[in-house]
């Protein structure tokens, strides 16, 4: 992991933000390791007030629970692609299955539904003047990972 000095813009950006109580309040692009130590930091103060309900007020418990839920989206935005990296570095559908905890049909599904989703955010609007997503032959590429589809 990174460390990030003081200096550091986009670090020193995000330690400011003040209170975090919604996952919008969270700027895209932030790092989870970010997220999970400042969840780490509320969590913390959560268990030292104990019984002290008022120590801290709802603050702490709502920062967890904001920065629980961005993490759990960002998370799943990565799913697809993790499962695509997975596949095309060897992996089996058993052991990508495993992984996901789900079963085999579920995670080729999960492929197929990411992949699909790429190619029509390569048909959308280029974002500054660069298109995004999979082409027609990456799209195919990915679905060829996927057997009898």
């Amino acid at each position: 992991m990174t460390d990030h000095a003081p200096a550091d813009p986009a670090y020193a950006t995000w330690t400011s933000l003040q209170p975090i109580t919604r996952p919008g309040d969270v700027p895209m692009r932030t790092p989870i390791a970010w997220l999970e130590n400042r969840w780490g930091d509320h969590s913390l103060a959560l268990l030292l007030s104990g019984s002290a309900l008022d120590r801290h007020g709802p603050t702490d418990a709502l920062a967890c629970l904001a920065l629980g839920e961005a993490m759990r989206s960002q998370l799943g935005h990565y799913r697809g692609s993790l499962t695509h990296d997975a596949r095309r570095r060897g992996a089996s559908w058993r052991q990508i299955a495993d992984a996901l905890d789900t079963a085999v049909p579920a995670a080729q599904q999960l492929l197929q539904d990411w992949a699909d989703g790429q190619h029509r955010l390569y048909q959308a609007e280029p974002v500054a003047g660069l298109p995004l997503g999979l082409t027609a032959a990456e799209h195919r590429a990915v679905l060829d990972l996927i057997p009898d589809h």
